[in-house]
């Protein structure tokens, strides 16, 4: 049996797509009331429950044992450059209620993280599956609890003998983004002409449907406890809205603003977003991370998972149209 949190969430929907064309017996966990839970596909197991709750989590581990395997994408995504409490319940108290549930089953357990929980080497240097996660070098309030709870599988799997994978994936592009990330919102902010320059840097990102494989993949192994990062390829801002002008046939964005000058107008930036109420696209995070070294290695889960990301061009064009598709229901609130 296979367990899944955050199974209504983008990546996790793929996951449990990717686990029920398999043929595997699925159980996820879905928060109460969220109506993303429909989309999950048929046969699958759904418990309505929250990460922070012994009680909903007691239903979920019910007759769980050696052998069934935990799959955890849930968490919790923040632009905030400071501490925010319940990002750190979800992430990290979350991750540890989840961490000593296996433990008392005996189940196993494969960590979704992000590469934005490892340590940013200088520009040109390749970054591959960290042995140690520190959060304090971190930039974003995200990065510091996705390393927070990472550490917390990886102490539990050196000194409590829990058997564990984590795997670190890149910036998830691809269809099915139901929820609106920023990639989606960028999509919109396009196609509404709300978006008419663009800020100089990009960053790695890998098909979402590719990363779920992988994780499927992993989760099937006879064994856990390799840890594997899952990224794709560099794509800049301008090459992202030059694709998605490609499949929508409106003009290009080609002029860029100074991440300086962007960053002076945040304020600006926000008041309007708020006002349209909508997630923002550009935030202090979100500049800084366009410009921080994303140079990531997936060679090794290329050589033990099959892992072979898509181009992301052909991804972003599955995306837009994909959204185009759905455009008439509006964007994300």
């Amino acid at each position: 049996m296979y367990l899944l949190t955050g199974a209504a969430g983008f990546l996790g929907q793929h996951v449990a797509r990717a686990l029920s064309e398999r043929g595997l017996s699925l159980r996820a966990l879905v928060l109460p009331g969220d109506p993303l839970a429909g989309l999950l596909p048929q046969g699958v197991a759904v418990y309505q429950g929250d990460l922070l709750s012994d009680a909903d989590l007691d239903r979920f581990f019910a007759g769980a044992g050696p052998g069934d395997t935990l799959i955890h994408c849930a968490s919790l995504i923040t632009m905030s450059m400071e501490r925010e409490d319940k990002v750190t319940r979800v992430n990290v108290d979350g991750t540890l209620n989840l961490v000593e549930r296996c433990l008392k089953t005996g189940a196993r357990m494969l960590h979704v993280t992000s590469v934005h929980a490892i340590e940013e080497a200088p520009h040109g240097q390749v970054m591959r599956e960290p042995q140690r996660l520190d959060p304090e070098p971190l930039v974003g309030w995200y990065a510091k609890t996705k390393a927070m709870a990472a550490r917390l599988v990886m102490t539990a799997r050196e000194q409590q003998g829990l058997q564990a994978s984590i795997v670190y994936p890149a910036g998830l592009a691809g269809p099915g983004d139901h929820a609106g990330g920023n990639l989606t919102q960028m999509f919109y902010d396009y196609q509404s002409g709300a978006l008419t320059l663009g800020v100089a840097g990009g960053y790695n990102f890998a098909d979402v449907r590719d990363v779920a494989q992988a994780i499927a993949t992993l989760a099937q192994t006879e064994a856990l406890g390799e840890d594997y990062v899952l990224s794709g390829e560099y794509i800049s801002i301008v090459d992202i809205l030059g694709e998605f002008s490609r499949v929508t046939g409106r003009p290009p964005v080609t002029r860029l603003v100074p991440r300086w000058l962007a960053r002076a107008f945040l304020p600006l930036i926000r008041l309007m977003y708020k006002i349209r109420r909508v997630k923002p696209v550009f935030s202090a995070y979100s500049l800084y991370t366009v410009q921080a070294n994303c140079l990531f290695d997936h060679a090794k889960a290329s050589a033990d998972l099959g892992y072979a990301p898509r181009p992301i061009r052909e991804t972003l064009g599955d995306t837009a149209r994909w959204l185009m598709a759905r455009q008439r229901q509006g964007p994300p609130r």
